[in-house]
């Protein structure tokens, strides 16, 4: 069931806690020094400094890279993983109903804040990746965290090129992710009642998903939508 847009953007005709309680999920970890991936549990903390306040809580990572500053200069990318080339029809209903709302401000009136979180949402980096029949008990939607704080943290090499290729390019030739790359998976109804992000368990099976990737074309690109 989709969120309405006031439960995405954390508003309420009442007055909303004032901030989410700590969760603890299980997401994976791609870490730095060349070991595998693996599941760990992560635990949420409140979001309200970076690309990811519109999520209201995410994993709290500090342990794991070098710096204050690679926390700080954290940021995210999306990774929608399909059954099939059908993207559900519930996204495009989303995705209409927020544009009415950002295009049309007399009928759909939003705070500075409510409008900084949808623009977030939607400036951010997406990919939607067809998964072999064998993974679709992986389908879901992902985020994928890391930082950018290439002066402080060696850079990542053991990332999937699928996973890899889904940043931004840099100096043309390819993308840059210093220190650990972590993933978590989002609840199929993704958003809570106060606008919180709704997370769901990573399963074991998503780690041989990571390693052998989505389906590819006959030239070994994988298929996105």
């Amino acid at each position: 069931m989709l969120a309405p847009i006031w439960s995405l953007l954390g508003w309420k005709a009442e007055q909303p806690p004032p901030s989410p309680p700590p969760v603890t999920i299980t997401g994976v970890r791609i870490p730095v020094d060349g070991t595998p991936a693996h599941l760990l549990s992560l635990t949420t903390k409140p979001a309200s400094d970076a690309m990811d306040s519109f999520l209201f809580h995410v994993p709290d990572l500090r342990q794991y890279w070098a710096t204050d500053r690679a926390w700080e200069f954290r940021d995210l990318n999306r990774l929608d993983l399909l059954q099939d080339h059908h993207v559900p029809h519930q996204h495009f209903v989303q995705q209409k109903q927020h544009l009415q709302h950002l295009l049309q401000p007399r009928l759909y009136p939003l705070s500075q804040e409510q409008r900084f979180h949808l623009q977030q949402r939607y400036l951010l980096k997406q990919e939607y990746f067809i998964l072999p029949e064998r993974f679709t008990g992986c389908k879901g939607a992902y985020y994928m965290f890391f930082s950018f704080a290439a002066d402080d943290m060696p850079m990542n090499e053991g990332l999937p090129s699928w996973i890899r290729d889904v940043g931004e390019v840099v100096d043309s030739f390819h993308r840059l992710y210093p220190g650990d790359v972590f993933l978590v998976k989002m609840a199929p109804e993704e958003i809570g009642e106060n606008g919180w992000a709704v997370y769901e368990d990573i399963g074991h099976e998503f780690l041989d998903c990571l390693k052998e990737g989505p389906l590819t074309d006959r030239y070994g690109r994988p298929v996105k939508i």
